[in-house]
């Protein structure tokens, strides 16, 4: 079932051990591979292949769920992924902010600090992926202060 695959990350989501971390870890391929090309376009490629993977998760996790009668299994991965993507939206992808962006969205993602935990109770598939995609929003706002605001100098 091809919804199965995507959803959990080409299988990584199954796992055993910390599936959400590892799936986080796959986004960095669609990243490091897709992220620096469009030329003038290349914020617009990032939204774009983002929003993709969004609604694809979206797709794909709805039919897992309601195929399993699961409300959010962990080895859907999908979710991380484009919560990650969310993060790196506008972000150079040195070593440095890839590793921190990845922290900090883990955390958000892990912890989910209000409001991210409400909406968990979204319907089906959309319930799975926003609460990830908004522990990305948060990670982008924190890496956009300290990268374009305070200019952290150890991120360059």
């Amino acid at each position: 079932m091809i919804a199965y695959m995507l959803s959990t990350g080409l299988y990584v989501g199954k796992i055993p051990k910390v599936p959400g971390t590892v799936g986080t870890v796959v986004a960095l391929f669609p990243i490091l591979i897709y992220w620096n090309r469009g030329g003038e376009y290349v914020l617009l490629n990032q939204i774009f292949i983002t929003l993709a993977v969004f609604f694809i998760g979206i797709w794909t996790s709805t039919v897992i769920v309601e195929t399993f009668k699961e409300k959010d299994p962990e080895y859907i991965v999908i979710d991380e992924i484009a919560g990650y993507m969310v993060a790196m939206i506008g972000f150079p992808t040195n070593w440095k902010i890839l590793l921190l962006a990845f922290i900090l969205f883990r955390i958000f993602d892990i912890f989910k600090p209000p409001p991210i935990k409400q909406f968990e109770k979204l319907p089906s598939g959309l319930g799975v992926m926003v609460d990830d995609v908004i522990a990305g929003a948060y990670t982008w706002l924190v890496m956009y202060l300290l990268v374009y605001v305070l200019k952290i100098p150890f991120l360059y």
